[in-house]
């Protein structure tokens, strides 16, 4: 019986990995996207305020994508996750969905001057 549940478990923290990897790399894509948006002629800062917020976004944006392949590299060397890499995983998620907002604000201020 306990082989079994090792087996059972084993699978599920692949497919764990699997499944953050996929989030990870999705997520540096839609980085390199929004890093694409940010340096269009559309988002072009017009305001002090405006010329601030674009370079912290791109700052913000460069530490993300190098954090996230320094991630994606440490997980794709170990077989399995350790809890500090998904306390990682987790917290670069979230950055990124914090990053996305504040792209998103600067977008629609940016549309508006």
């Amino acid at each position: 019986m306990k082989e079994s549940k090792i087996n059972v478990a084993q699978p599920k923290d692949f497919l764990d990995k699997r499944n953050y990897l996929i989030k990870l790399e999705r997520y540096s894509k839609e980085l390199d996207q929004l890093d694409v948006k940010l340096n269009s002629y559309t988002c072009e800062p017009k305001t002090e305020d405006l010329f601030e917020r674009k370079s912290l976004l791109k700052q913000q944006m460069h530490r993300l994508k190098k954090t996230n392949q320094e991630i994606i590299y440490s997980v794709k060397e170990r077989k399995d996750l350790l809890e500090n890499q998904v306390d990682r995983i987790k917290i670069q998620l979230q950055e990124f969905i914090t990053l996305q907002s504040e792209f998103h604000a600067y977008y629609t201020r940016a549309q508006q001057h």
